[in-house]
Formats: structure tokens, C-alpha cells, sequence
């Protein structure tokens, strides 16, 4: 059965669109659309502190005022973008939860090829995707431990530029930035749209797809206390070190002091191994760090 919360009736036709093209075990049974939310990340939070039981449920809104990106930045996510969380189960241990970043992180690469028919996009390590060396989207982890105390409740947040007007949400970083006297990125940022030549690309299909890529990991995830799936490591680790030569990359070192590094390789766990190119020493970046856990 399915369970379908809408701010405006008329977005039951986009739910509705994705239900169908949904596969016969798609675990996803809750769904939640609303045209503006703070973030799509607290509501989903909030859904977790509340509910003792909790189907796979997926978040959407047209536009976020306070969208979350890591370490507490802001994402900037007007009307056209992909906003979205979902809520998940798992007796996943802590340590292991990271693996559903990379699989998050190569679904969304897979989608955008598939519904691109052409861009090539790149992981910047832990959870960034890049396209043509630009910042496209990105995956967002929360965890809390469910009520049992052997099951962690996940919650992954996903933002996708994809019709979104480029110029106006660079400007709007810009002037958030600035009020916060906060240091503007060092990457530059793009929508699919814009990479693509200006085709729009359809939000409906691409979160079907999306979805669909998703619940053939998660539904084996939910299940089982652990699977390291070979083709989504592979895949992860491929993709960073195909583009570590081009994308802005900053390095900390677990003093949180900068460091000039260059990457070696990437850890089947997603930990990153960094040469740290002054002290002439090779450095562990734990891809724990990148797992909000509450």
C-alpha cells in the first residue's frame, strides 16, 4: 500500500508517474511532496525522532529556503532543482554505513548519463558530483540509531541542479555568503540543463530512474547486515581517481591544519589515502568523518 502526503493536490500526478514506473519490489512506500520546505533533510529527521515505525519513505520539494549541504553549509535549491531525502532502515554498523554514499553517489552518475545521453560526471571525493569540472550535485548522510539499538536510521539527502537557473543560484550563494562573511566555494557549479546544451531534462523521469537505480542496493541493504557490492566500489573509486587530477580538492589533516596533498588512492571503505606533500607522508582521510551521525 501505498502512503501519499501532498501540500497541493496537484502534485499527485507527479507521485503517481513515479509510483507506476516503479519495478514490483520497490521498498519505497511513503511519499511526501511539498511545493517549499526549510529542508527536505530536517523533515525527514524529524519523521525519524517521531515515528516508532517507519517505511522507506522519499521527501520532495519544488524549493528549499534552508537546503543542508555538509559540514553545515547551505545549499541553495530554487524551483527546477531535485530536492529529495530518504528514509531507510538498516543494521548496517556505523562503520559500514558509508558504503550507501557511494552508492548514492554512482546512481545519481548513472542517471545523468542515462538521461543525458552524453555527460560524463565525475565523484569528487566523498559524495560531490561534477560535471565538465563544475558541481552538479550532492549526497548528504544522517544517521540515528533506531529504537532497538541494533538498527540505524538513515537518512540520505540528495541535490541535483538540473533545470535550476544557474546564474540566479550563483548570485544567491554569493549574497548568503557574504551576510555570513563565509568563505565562497572554490568550484564553480552548473545544472544538467546547462551542460546539456540547454535541453531541459524532466525531473519526473529522472527521479524514476533514480529511484529505480537506488531500491536494486537498498532493497538487499535493508535486509542484511552487510554487503560491499564489488561494481559500486569499483565504480567509486574509478570515478575519483579518473578526475583527482582536475577537480579542487583541499586537504585537512587530523590536527584540522591545511595541507598541500595529492591523492594516491581510494580504500574500498571510501577512506582516502592523501601523500602530504611537504612532510613527504601518506594520510588516511576517514570517509567516517562525512556520516552525520545524531
Amino acid at each position: 500500500m501505498w502512503k501519499i502526503y501532498l501540500s497541493k493536490k496537484k502534485h499527485i500526478s507527479f507521485i503517481s508517474d513515479i509510483i507506476k514506473s516503479s519495478s514490483d519490489d520497490f521498498i519505497f512506500r511513503d511519499f511526501y511532496y511539498f511545493d517549499r520546505l526549510p529542508s527536505t533533510q530536517d523533515f525527514a529527521l524529524n519523521l525519524v525522532k517521531r515515528k516508532k515505525k517507519l517505511s522507506p519513505s522519499v521527501i520532495i520539494c519544488n524549493s528549499q529556503t534552508c537546503g543542508k549541504g555538509r559540514k553545515g553549509s547551505t545549499w541553495y535549491s530554487p524551483k527546477g532543482g531535485i530536492w529529495m531525502s530518504l528514509i531507510l532502515e538498516t543494521r548496517l554498523k556505523l562503520e559500514n554505513l558509508y558504503f550507501l554514499v557511494m552508492i548514492s553517489a554512482i546512481c545519481i552518475c548513472e542517471t545523468i548519463e542515462k538521461e543525458t545521453f552524453g555527460l560524463k560526471p565525475d565523484i569528487k571525493w566523498p559524495n560531490d558530483i561534477f560535471v565538465n569540472g563544475k558541481k552538479v550535485a550532492g549526497v548528504l548522510l544522517d544517521v540515528e540509531t533506531g529504537p532497538d539499538d541494533s538498527t540505524n536510521r538513515i537518512v540520505l539527502g540528495i541535490g541535483i541542479n538540473s533545470n535550476n537557473n544557474v546564474n540566479s543560484t550563483i548570485l544567491e550563494i554569493k549574497k548568503n555568503n557574504s551576510t555570513r562573511s563565509a568563505i565562497l566555494p572554490h568550484y564553480k557549479i552548473t545544472t544538467l540543463k546547462k551542460e546539456f546544451n540547454g535541453v531541459e531534462i524532466s525531473n519526473i523521469s529522472f527521479m524514476s530512474n533514480l529511484l529505480n537505480s537506488f531500491n536494486i542496493f537498498f532493497s538487499k541493504i535493508i535486509k542484511t547486515d552487510y554487503i560491499l557490492d564489488d561494481y559500486i566500489v569499483k565504480s567509486y573509486k574509478e570515478r575519483i581517481i579518473r578526475s583527482k587530477d582536475f577537480l579542487p580538492y583541499s586537504f585537512k589533516n587530523e590536527n584540522n591544519v591545511e595541507f598541500e596533498g595529492k591523492i594516491i588512492d581510494v580504500s574500498d571503505d571510501g577512506s582516502l589515502l592523501v601523500r602530504d606533500i611537504q612532510h613527504k607522508k601518506i594520510l588516511r582521510l576517514s570517509s567516517a568523518n562525512n556520516v552525520n551521525v545524531e
